[in-house]
Formats: structure tokens, C-alpha cells, sequence
């Protein structure tokens, strides 16, 4: 089934494995290729809090920030899915986005010799 139409974690099977990842929203999509044309699928979601508290960052826009962040990576070599999942709060996002995306974008799979 499509991501789009299921959700990511259901459509990578890791709705379960990671709390709070089945709750959280799609915020871009992307793909790469790796120099051996291995095809990867990139997605940036985010969880809001279960409430809004008042707080400088809540603009009043009628949603949260989100609290948590999560990065995944995922490709399928082989027959066989992998996935890589840098998961951050608020704070950290804030510092080290940058380093945080770059993290993702080096998640590389091979073969073994």
C-alpha cells in the first residue's frame, strides 16, 4: 500500500517499534539516490503534544508545535527493507537540525563482499 494513503510507520511496519510514531504527521516526503542508484525514500514527521500549553511558541493557530521529530530514511535491497529513524524533541531540532537532516541523508546499505 502507498504511504500516503496508510500512513509511513504502517507502510514501513514500525508503527509499533517506536512510541509515538503512529501518532505522528507527515510533514514532507522526499526521494534520493545513492551513487549505486539504490533508491531511498525520505520522510520528516512530527507529533504534537496530546495538549496545547501556553507558551510563546503556541501562536494560537490551532495546532501544537510538535514535540517530537522524527527523520526515517528507508530502502529495500534485496528483498529486504531497511530503515534508519533519528528521532529528536523540540529543543534538539532546534539546535541541530542541520546535523540532524545530514545524519538522515548519510544512512547508506550495500552489499556484503
Amino acid at each position: 500500500s502507498k504511504a500516503s494513503t496508510i500512513g509511513v510507520p504502517q507502510a514501513l511496519s514500525m508503527a509499533q517499534a517506536i512510541p509515538g510514531l503512529d501518532k505522528a504527521d507527515l510533514i514532507s516526503g522526499r526521494t534520493r539516490k545513492n551513487a549505486d542508484g539504490l533508491q531511498f525514500y525520505e520522510f520528516d514527521l512530527g507529533r504534537a503534544p496530546k495538549t496545547c500549553e501556553d507558551s510563546a511558541e503556541n501562536l494560537g493557530l490551532g495546532f501544537c508545535p510538535f514535540d517530537s521529530l522524527f527523520l526515517i530514511s528507508a530502502t529495500v535491497l534485496d528483498d529486504k527493507l531497511y530503515v534508519l529513524v533519528v528521532q529528536s524533541d523540540r529543543g534538539e531540532w532546534k539546535r541541530a537540525s542541520s546535523d540532524l537532516k545530514r545524519v538522515r541523508s548519510s544512512f547508506a546499505v550495500g552489499r556484503a563482499a
